[in-house]
């Protein structure tokens, strides 16, 4: 069907709707999800089911935290300010045909859900607008929201299967957690299908896991892999002295932190990342006063970079300021809930 009359008025009522995301070089596309009348009776019916999948989807890749290609993952039509108006206007289709046809959609899902006995069966199908393979996968259980999820999970695996190991690995942190079997089985998994010119992104997530793990030397083997693919990386920099703070070796730590901040000239990538790390360094050597300044610097940068407040209020408990040290646990606490190592301080704090 040609759309090309149809294109221009379609795009300008989505320009005047401001719904911009569906025209993002990287939006998925979700469609109605089929369930059945069983389900459908206690509110799941099929937009309900694609804007869910869709939502466990955005949550994955929020929670992944990468700066890797963050992609928008856009809800179904009829959740959407365009629809509202482009349905009154009969104009729904039309916009979707031409989103598709433009090559604004990046990659496109439906599917449907069945009872099979006690158990529900859901299968997607997608694929992918840039030679991707076509995306089939099923999942049984009796639990919708759990089947939700690990569909989610299939989902983005497909799009970007870097973004399951970083949601792995950063779920599995923000539990305080040491068990990165999970990660570490993604990062496997990008080692083998992540295109060559995206390798570099996977050996420095495994310095992560590594470092996590009290294995420093391995870990900076694995940033330094890293960084051959990617001379230009930032990120194994900033790592490998996070890796040496934990090695005692903080003079070279903080040599790396310079590294980062005399290379991050925008502060876009880790310019707060450094400072709180070059203070926490300064912390360790007993310098609380140079510490104090680094990590003030980190926190007039991004006012919202939790580890920063943190690593300050531990700093201030250290000079003996309870109370403010406290203050500045909670601002971090508020910042990234998820933490629990902020939370497990501040309980500490409060019992100490």
């Amino acid at each position: 069907m040609d759309f090309g009359l149809l294109s221009l008025p379609v795009l300008a009522l989505s320009a005047l709707l401001g719904y911009a995301v569906v025209f993002d070089t990287s939006t998925v596309m979700f469609h109605d999800i089929g369930v059945p009348n069983s389900i459908e009776s206690q509110g799941y019916t099929p937009k309900v089911m694609a804007a869910r999948l869709a939502n466990e989807v955005r949550s994955i890749d929020q929670k992944a935290r990468t700066v890797k290609d963050i992609r928008d993952f856009s809800l179904p039509d009829d959740d959407s300010a365009v629809n509202a108006l482009s349905d009154y206007f009969k104009f729904a289709e039309p916009i979707r045909a031409t989103q598709e046809m433009l090559g604004l959609v990046r990659f496109t899902f439906n599917g449907d859900m069945v009872a099979r006995g006690d158990d529900l069966h859901l299968s997607v199908r997608g694929y992918g607008y840039n030679g991707h393979k076509p995306f089939n996968q099923s999942i049984s259980g009796k639990d919708p929201n759990q089947i939700l999820h690990e569909m989610a999970i299939d989902i983005v695996r497909f799009i970007d299967p870097y973004v399951v190991a970083s949601y792995m690995y950063e779920t599995t942190h923000d539990a305080n957690s040491k068990d990165f079997a999970s990660a570490i089985r993604e990062v496997r998994y990008c080692m083998v299908h992540l295109p060559k010119g995206d390798l570099h992104w996977a050996y420095n997530l495994h310095g992560l896991i590594l470092t996590q793990q009290g294995k420093q030397q391995q870990a900076i083997e694995r940033f330094n892999e890293a960084l051959k693919l990617k001379p230009d990386f930032l990120l194994p920099v900033y790592n490998t002295g996070n890796a040496l703070l934990e090695m005692k070796q903080y003079d070279q730590a903080i040599a790396k932190f310079k590294e980062v901040l005399n290379r991050d000239a925008k502060g876009n990538t880790r310019m707060p990342h450094a400072y709180t790390q070059w203070g926490v360094a300064l912390m360790r050597q007993g310098r609380l006063d140079e510490a104090a300044q680094m990590m003030q610097k980190a926190m007039a940068i991004d006012p919202m970079y939790a580890d920063a407040y943190y690593q300050f209020g531990q700093l201030l408990r250290q000079q003996g300021k309870t109370e403010e040290g406290r203050e500045m646990i909670q601002r971090a606490i508020d910042r990234a809930p998820q933490r629990t190592l902020y939370s497990a301080e501040l309980t500490q704090a409060l019992t100490n």
